[in-house]
């Protein structure tokens, strides 16, 4: 019997060190590769990155993507938690934190003990759950089985290394940087912001223990806010027993009526539960994207620097600040402005504002107010222009050389096409059957002569124009109709961004809604470079310039006022043109003044004539209001003056509509070698009088043509300077040459 007894006790103590050996061979299979604390050193979280103004706002805030799923942090500083958070945390998860090295035992049989009794309480450390949320993250999502065990017995060797790497204070800003607190809220911002709309730094004592009993299973928690509350008086009783807080303190904390996000509460005077429903659920849940303002513009950054960076650095990465171009004040005025309008019926519009030489948009209103959708009317819509084109059109013929009071008919077209007889006409559907000077033209939005001056130009060199300053041609073909709006198309940002060119010194430049993004870190991962493209000289910008401010100021004979009358700002210089497309289905207004270039669109989402009062609605009478609103607020303060006028031009006066010399009439700007004509009694007449088949002089004609007074009527004609004959449609736009000659003399200049 003895001999069996010893049998089975060598047998025992055999099996026991065989299990105790192959115990220790399996934790050492499971722990011999433990992760570097470099890896802890470098880690990058993801984080919510956010959205800036210029001055530095917060405007909104864009989640990372975690695990597949949109989550909400920014990482946070410990020294930026309320310290009646850190306390409240601390004593309910760790309450021996600032005495054990990592590994708790005693509390390690005190979670078992409780969790056996149904009370969820973990055995965990912050250190451990620090390590359990960054180094074996991965492991931790795996949860079970082999995994969940491998966790467990490398959570221990990894926390004691990481109390010697790192100290208490950093330990704990790790771990209100990585803990999940329910719904997608990762860390102590994300909490401050689902459960109580509030920073991290604002929170209090109440708050803090609510946030801190929420921990261990705060899906559940959330849900049962009676349980919820009676665990804060637990750890408020806790914290006076630990000697973190005073009885009053905790009694204060207490009676504070605590209404965490979607929950209706009430309580008695003693602080204690009355009432508590649940209302909604979802109002814990931080929104993917938070936009506080200017929705339309976050939304055409987020689209710009998903293409410029990648939506990994963006998204899956985060915890960008994006410092943007928006300016806080411009934004406002600019949504205040187009708020409460009377607009033709189921219009929508869109409005963009840009600083003129840097091309930094300053304000965007990408639809109606009220309008759901994130379709940016202001960067996405391709619209035609009509007569906001204009500007291009004589800026071509200005830069070949004619002068505002060079002289273009205004009578009846006709063209045959393909499609049969195009007969363009005025808005209005009269002419006045005479020459008329360009800036009468212009300022009375005439069609007739700018369809003649394209053709005497040369629509080839007109569509290079309009490409080259962001239009789109339909077929990419320049067409006579280009003069006036029909067969382009460009968004009112990039019309911003055209009209820049007339008063930055001539050049077209890239709207830019980035200033700089930068890391965590605060290191600049982005910044945008800007990019211009000459368009114009100077001196043919100017002009334009000139141009725009009469079509505001200017009153034409036989008119009472100018069409963009109510355009116009005291104390401020202001130029822009409207734009009013076929059947109305496109109203426009751009302008400038002294540091601001601005659109503004009204039309259809369905491309269909709108109508007003039962009317067809005109850009001079919508537009013009809203604009100057807009822009008067946003600049009130700010300095005002006139844009700066380059050297190598003169000022003249000259009769609006014939174009002749005339003191009592519009003062203009004209190149100083063209001036003396102007400045002189008697006009010369053109040089250009050489018949056919002798050689031209290869310039542009440079004087505005003949006095007007006589009964002759004059035509604006291309010559190839070849031939010197009438240009046709494939004459190369460089061996082309301009004059004007009478009806009786155009037979001389057409070649058989």
């Amino acid at each position: 019997m003895r001999g069996l007894l010893r049998i089975l006790k060598v047998i025992f103590v055999a099996a026991l060190l065989g299990s105790l050996v192959g115990a220790a061979y399996v934790a050492w299979l499971l722990t011999r590769d433990l992760p570097s604390l470099e890896a802890l050193d470098n880690l990058r979280f993801t984080a919510t990155s956010t959205f800036y103004t210029r001055d530095g706002v917060p405007i909104a805030d864009l989640a990372s993507v975690e695990d597949g799923r949109a989550i909400a942090r920014q990482l946070v500083r410990l020294s930026e938690v309320s310290p009646a958070v850190v306390v409240a945390v601390v004593v309910s998860e760790d309450q021996r934190f600032f005495k054990h090295y990592g590994v708790d035992f005693v509390r390690l049989l005190g979670g078992l003990y409780y969790t056996l009794r149904g009370d969820l309480q973990g055995g965990s450390t912050i250190t451990t759950q620090v390590v359990k949320n960054t180094l074996l993250r991965e492991l931790a999502l795996e949860r079970r089985g082999i995994s969940g065990l491998e966790r467990k017995l490398k959570e221990f060797p990894l926390a004691l290394q990481v109390e010697r790497r790192y100290s208490k204070e950093e330990i704990l800003e790790m771990y209100f940087n990585v803990v999940p607190w329910g719904g997608n809220a990762q860390g102590i911002w994300a909490a401050a912001q689902a459960y109580f709309g509030k920073e991290p730094s604002e929170l209090n004592l109440a708050e803090g223990a609510y946030l801190a009993v929420l921990i261990p299973a705060p899906n559940t928690r959330y849900l049962d806010y009676p349980s919820t509350r009676r665990r804060m008086r637990v750890l408020l009783n806790n914290m006076v027993a630990e000697g973190w807080i005073s009885p009053e303190e905790a009694e204060s904390a207490w009676r504070y009526k605590l209404i965490p996000k979607g929950w209706e509460v009430s309580y008695d005077e003693a602080g204690n539960l009355k009432s508590a429903k649940l209302t909604d659920p979802s109002a814990r849940i931080i929104p993917e994207r938070n936009v506080r303002m200017a929705p339309y513009f976050v939304y055409e950054v987020q689209r710009y620097l998903k293409e410029k960076i990648g939506s990994d650095k963006l998204r899956n990465q985060g915890g960008l600040r994006i410092i943007t171009t928006l300016d806080l004040r411009m934004q406002a005025a600019a949504e205040k402005a187009v708020s409460g309008r009377r607009l033709p019926d189921q219009a929508q519009l869109a409005l963009v504002a840009l600083e003129p030489n840097s091309g930094e948009v300053l304000a965007m209103v990408g639809a109606r107010p009220g309008t759901e959708g994130e379709f940016n009317r202001a960067t996405q819509a391709w619209r035609s222009p009509g007569s906001a084109i204009k500007p291009f059109t004589y800026g071509v013929a200005l830069e070949a050389g004619w002068t505002q009071a060079t002289t273009v008919l205004d009578a009846p077209i006709e063209y045959r096409t393909p499609q049969g007889v195009w007969r363009p006409k005025n808005f209005d559907g009269t002419y006045l059957n005479r020459p008329v000077s360009i800036r009468y033209a212009f300022d009375r939005s005439l069609n007739l002569p700018a369809i003649r001056t394209a053709e005497a130009i040369g629509v080839q060199r007109l569509g290079d124009k309009l490409r080259a300053a962001g239009f789109r041609l339909t077929g990419n073909m320049a067409v006579l109709a280009n003069a006036i709006g029909g067969g382009a198309e460009i968004t009112p940002m990039g019309l911003a961004a055209a009209y820049a060119s007339f008063v930055n010194g001539g050049y077209w430049v890239e709207p830019r809604l980035v200033l700089w993004v930068e890391d965590s870190e605060g290191r600049i991962v982005y910044q945008p470079e800007g990019k211009k493209t000459l368009l114009w000289t100077p001196q043919v910008a100017y002009q334009i310039w000139d141009m725009l401010k009469g079509y505001v100021y200017d009153v034409p004979p036989g008119f009472r006022s100018s069409l963009a009358w109510q355009a116009r700002i005291p104390g401020r210089v202001v130029g822009g043109k409207t734009g009013t497309s076929d059947q109305a289905i496109d109203l426009w207004f751009a302008g400038a003044t002294r540091g601001l270039v601005a659109t503004l669109w009204v039309g259809r989402d369905d491309h269909k004539p709108q109508r007003m009062g039962g009317v067809e609605p005109s850009s001079s009478v919508v537009n013009p209001p809203i604009w100057r609103d807009f822009v008067e607020e946003a600049l009130r303060g700010r300095p005002a003056g006139d844009f700066p006028q380059p050297p190598g031009l003169v000022e003249a006066s000259f009769d609006l509509l014939t174009g002749n010399p005339s003191a009592s009439g519009v003062t203009a700007v004209f190149p100083a070698s063209q001036a003396e004509r102007l400045l002189s009694p008697t006009p010369q007449s053109t040089p250009v009088s050489t018949p056919p088949g002798s050689s031209l002089p290869p310039t542009y004609v440079r004087q505005p043509g003949p006095a007007v007074a006589s009964n002759s009527t004059y035509q604006t004609i291309a010559l190839d300077r070849n031939t010197g004959c009438l240009a046709t449609p494939e004459t190369p736009t460089e061996r082309l040459v301009w004059l004007q000659v009478s009806e009786s003399q155009l037979s001389a200049y057409r070649c058989r």
